[in-house]
Parts: structure tokens; C-alpha cells; sequence
């Protein structure tokens, strides 16, 4: 048992206070309206808020106050963890929480963590999130950097919330671009051995790293090689330095995936198998032109455009494995299905979709597909943005990027700091700081303090306790102990939201909330009192509570947490 059994959960709290306006709306007006549970950001307004009296005005053409203020009416006496409720605004209905309930959160988070305060929203099932998925034409840059950072705190967002994930990298080893990636190893590779070779393709591949793999195929080949008898070998040897490379820039964020999907595999009847299943689909889905191309009538899907899938030499157009690919993943039981994908992958990404629902039904892949796209990433140094061009080989890549940090900490944290969606400034000067003005050093800052306070404390004798929360609460009833309390009530329901919405930057919001609150608590209030040692305990009980969410939220972001700076 802990000193907090008895008193419910934010999420139980939560669902409660829903339910209760919920039954008020049934029993006065017969309708039943999401009851719209929010936190206020306001501490004057409270700890928990209801806007359903908004939604209602117009279908019950009333005043919004007027609704408001007859569900309070009809609640009264039912909520024993409130401290007062009151109408506000509008129609606000705000609720304020008793210091015991307040409390009771907090000695959850000390005594067993914050995962025991997430909910399990798997029901067994097995998640899948696709990231990075970079072909084996070359280093990882920035951009790839930006979208291994958001996959993997995605897939620790789900597993937080109870998934078993599986991490999947996708990569095209076949095709028209690893031709290009043969055809540039071996002009590269005919110029450090000095024998007649190709011409660098259009469109192949420039980077300095070509030349450094052409040294060492012709210190393994020697100079008998030739173009294009020997394009396997430069292909094969390009394509698995590439992977080698690769996984090694990825274990410098720790990184790892549980399957590399080659796209090779669903060459061998996968394809062939999910174009009979769009035939089937739709009468006309697929056809042939004149020229022998097969295309896929997406225009008839709500696509603007049709795409042509197999080519008049019976290759394959990247669309369709990708269809293929996904289609084996609805096939696998997956649940959900999270593709991370750079913005360029926009109309891919949708004719794919559209595919998707062709063959197994809109309600299908909503329910089951979630895809994330990321913006762009530009390097800022000294104020200035850093100039790159993959084309020309003049770009920076993952490796270069964090031994240039230092920190994969610092890189990870940074890049998650944007929603996805927007586009990402990465400031270098900021990224190398180690000091309060780095957003990472802040929040690890706070909690290497709390661990020297606890520490601190251990060393005089003073160890946080299990007392019940009615007796903690009488001890941590000031303004700052209230205000921090606050926060840790709302952690564990907007950690929720925020895996719920695979949605990683608010949790660095969080985290930088949270440290700003404990700093100012710390600057306030003295944590060990010599003159008052029940105080002091009740204090540290505090700190280990800050502590424990903090460390739980860095980890789901897969960052350190140190007890020393």
C-alpha cells in the first residue's frame, strides 16, 4: 500500500469530473455533449475546467452562464476531491482541487513513478513506426537527423502509453536509384585506379564519401573491375557501405530498429499481389496505355492525378512497393501503423493512402494509419544560416552534426523542441552552451539539483516519508508548494494528450515548465530546515516527486537525466 491508495488518479479524477457533467446534461436537458475537460493555464481559474456549456448554447439556445451554472447545480456534493467550483468567463465551469488530492499525485510520482500514473491504451496490441527510412545512397544529414529524433520519441510515447513497438526502416536496395549509386562508385572507383570507367550520371552521386568508398573497393577488388560487366559489385558495395554507415550515425543517438525492410523483398510476389488486389478493388483501377505502361487511376481515388506503377520495361515506379509495403503491414496485425515521413513524402504519402482505402476501406485505414510529416531543417551558425546542397555532396550530416554538439542529448532534445510540422531553425551557437541557456541543460539542470538536495538530505538524516497526504498536505500548504503541486497533477494527463497525438515538442514544453516551477520553488522555500525537520521531509517528499516526473518525461524523449552537472 502507499500513503496515496484512496484518493483518485488525474486520469480516474478526470474521468469522474466528465462523467458528472455529463449525467448533469442528461438529467436536466436529456442530451449528452463531449463535456470538453481542460486544465486551465491560469492557476486563479483552478485546476480543472469545463467548456461543454459553449458547446450547448446553441443547441439549447441558452445563455452559455446559464447552462454552466445549473450543472454546478446539479453536481454539488458530488465531487469530495474539490475545493470549490465556480462559473467563470463566459461560462467556464472551474474547479479547484483540495491540497490532499493535490498531494496524493505527488506521492504516486515519488513512490512509483510517472509510469504508474499513464494509462495502458494498448489492449495488447503491437505498434509499428516506420522512420528515417533513408536508401543507402550516402551519409544521414540533418534532415534524416530531425526525423530519427521524432521517430524514435514517437515510439516511446506509444510504448509509454502500453504498446509493444516495433521499429521499422525501410530502404530501396533495387530500382533506378541504386543504378545511379553503382554507376557513381564506379567513376569514382575508375579515378583512383586510373582505368577507362563511366561518366559521373546525371543526377548520381557527388559527396566526398564516393571517393573514400572507391579506395577501398579497389584495395579489396584491385584494379579489375570494369563498367558495366561488374554494376552488381559496385551497386552490392556501395549499397552495403551505405548501411554500414548508415546504422553507425544511428547508434550515435543509441537508435536502433528491430527490422531493416529491404524493398528488394517485395519484389519476390508482394507487388504482383497488391496490384491484383487494387484490380480487384475497382473496375478500371488499374490499366494499361498504349505504350505497355500500367498505371493506377487515382484521380478516381480523389487523387489529382493518375501515377504509373510499372514502367514499359516492367519496373516498378517507387508508389507501388510502397503500397505493397504498407499493405503487408495492415497484413502483419500492426495497431497502429506510424509513418514518419519528411514533407516531400506529402503527395506520395497521400496517393499511397488512397491506395490503402481503395483496397481495405476508409474506416479501416483511419482507424489504424497514423503519418507524421516533418519540415525542413536549416543550420544556423553565428546568426547566419549555414548554406548545404545534397546534389552537389555539400551538405552536413548526422555525425558531423552531433560530434560538432558533443551531445546527443542536446540534439535530440533541440530537434523536438518544434512540432513537426513547422519548419526547424537548429542554432549551433545555442547547441554547444553548456549552461541555463541551453533549453536541455535547464531541464537536466533542475534535476541534477534535486538530486543533490535529496542527497544533501540522506547525509543528515532526512529521508522523504509515506506519511498519508492529509498529514503532507498541512505541511506543504504555502503559495510555491501549491504551485508545484499543480504541475505534477497536470503531468501525467498531458503526457497522455501528448502520446495520444504522437506530438513529442509538447513534452519538452512540459519539461521546461516544470524546471522553471521547481526552480522558483527552490529560490522561495527552504527544502531542509534544521528547526523544522517534519517540514523539511514533507518538502523533500516534494523534490523526489519533481524529480521522478522529470526524469520520466526526458526518458520518454530518450534523453539523459543526470544527477550531477
Amino acid at each position: 500500500m502507499t500513503a496515496a491508495e484512496g484518493f483518485p488518479t488525474p486520469a480516474e479524477l478526470r474521468s469522474a469530473f466528465g462523467e458528472l457533467v455529463c449525467g448533469a446534461m442528461e438529467e436536466l436537458w436529456g442530451v449528452r455533449e463531449d463535456p470538453a475537460i481542460t486544465e486551465p493555464r491560469n492557476p486563479e481559474f483552478g485546476d480543472l475546467a469545463s467548456q461543454v456549456a459553449m458547446r450547448l448554447a446553441g443547441r439549447l439556445k441558452r445563455p452559455p452562464r446559464e447552462i454552466a451554472e445549473a450543472i454546478l447545480a446539479e453536481t454539488a456534493g458530488s465531487m469530495p476531491w474539490a475545493e470549490s467550483a465556480s462559473v467563470d468567463g463566459p461560462g467556464f465551469i472551474n474547479v479547484t482541487l483540495t491540497l490532499p488530492q493535490l498531494v496524493s499525485t505527488a506521492c504516486r510520482l515519488a513512490r512509483r513513478g510517472l509510469g504508474s500514473l499513464l494509462p495502458d491504451r494498448s489492449e495488447g496490441r503491437t505498434a509499428t513506426v516506420e522512420y528515417v527510412s533513408s536508401n543507402p545512397t550516402g551519409p544521414l544529414t540533418i534532415g534524416h537527423c530531425r526525423q530519427a529524433v521524432l521517430g524514435e520519441a514517437v515510439s516511446r510515447m506509444l510504448e509509454a502509453l502500453g504498446f509493444s513497438v516495433h521499429r521499422e526502416y525501410y530502404f530501396n536496395d533495387a530500382g533506378r536509384q541504386m543504378e545511379l549509386l553503382g554507376q557513381s562508385l564506379a567513376a569514382r572507383y575508375a579515378e583512383a585506379a586510373g582505368t577507362a570507367g563511366p561518366e559521373l550520371p546525371e543526377g548520381g552521386y557527388r559527396g566526398g564519401y564516393m571517393a573514400s568508398w572507391a579506395d577501398e573497393l579497389l584495395q579489396r577488388e584491385g584494379k579489375g573491375l570494369r563498367w558495366p560487366a561488374d554494376a552488381g559489385t559496385f551497386a552490392g558495395f556501395a549499397r552495403e557501405r551505405a548501411m554500414q554507415t548508415i546504422r553507425k550515425d544511428l547508434s550515435l543517438l543509441g537508435i536502433e530498429f528491430d527490422r531493416y525492410f529491404r524493398e528488394s523483398e517485395l519484389l519476390e510476389g508482394a507487388v504482383e499481389e497488391a496490384i491484383d488486389r487494387l484490380r480487384q478493388a475497382g473496375e478500371d483501377l488499374v490499366y494499361e496505355d498504349d505504350e505497355g505502361k500500367l498505371w493506377l487511376r487515382l484521380s478516381k481515388l480523389g487523387r489529382p492525378e493518375d501515377r504509373v506503377i510499372v514502367r514499359r520495361n516492367g519496373m516498378f515506379t517507387y508508389r507501388m512497393p510502397d503500397i505493397a509495403y504498407h499493405l503487408g503491414k495492415f497484413r502483419r496485425g500492426f495497431d497502429p501503423i506510424v509513418d514518419v515521413f519528411g514533407s516531400d513524402h506529402l503527395d506520395t504519402s497521400r496517393d499511397v493512402r488512397a491506395a490503402l482505402v481503395a483496397v481495405l476501406g476508409e474506416e479501416e485505414v483511419d482507424r489504424r494509419l497514423r503519418i507524421i510529416l516533418h519540415q525542413f531543417v536549416t543550420l544556423v551558425r553565428g546568426g547566419r544560416k549555414v548554406k548545404m546542397s545534397t546534389r552537389a555532396g555539400d551538405f552536413v550530416t548526422l555525425r558531423d552534426l552531433v560530434e560538432e554538439v558533443g551531445s546527443p542529448d542536446v540534439v535530440r532534445y533541440l530537434f523536438l523542441t518544434r512540432r513537426a510540422e513547422a519548419q526547424m531553425d537548429f542554432d549551433l551557437d545555442l547547441a554547444v552552451k553548456q549552461s541555463e541557456e541551453n533549453p536541455v541543460y535547464y531541464v537536466q539542470y533542475a534535476h541534477a539539483r534535486i538530486s543533490g538536495i535529496l542527497g544533501k538530505a540522506a547525509e543528515e538524516g532526512i529521508e522523504p516519508p509515506d506519511w498519508e497526504p492529509e498529514r503532507l498536505a498541512a505541511l506543504l500548504d504555502g503559495e510555491h508548494e501549491r504551485a508545484l503541486l499543480r504541475h505534477l497533477e497536470a503531468v501525467p494527463l498531458r503526457l497522455e494528450a501528448a502520446a495520444e497525438a504522437l506530438e513529442p515538442h509538447r513534452v519538452t514544453d512540459m519539461l521546461a515548465e516544470l524546471a522553471t516551477a521547481f526552480h522558483a520553488f527552490y529560490a522561495h522555500v527552504r527544502v531542509i530546515d534544521a528547526q523544522s525537520p517534519e517540514v523539511s521531509a514533507a518538502r523533500l517528499l516534494l523534490c523526489l516527486s519533481c524529480r521522478s516526473a522529470l526524469r520520466g518525461m526526458l526518458a520518454v524523449l530518450g534523453v539523459d537525466a543526470p544527477d550531477r552537472m
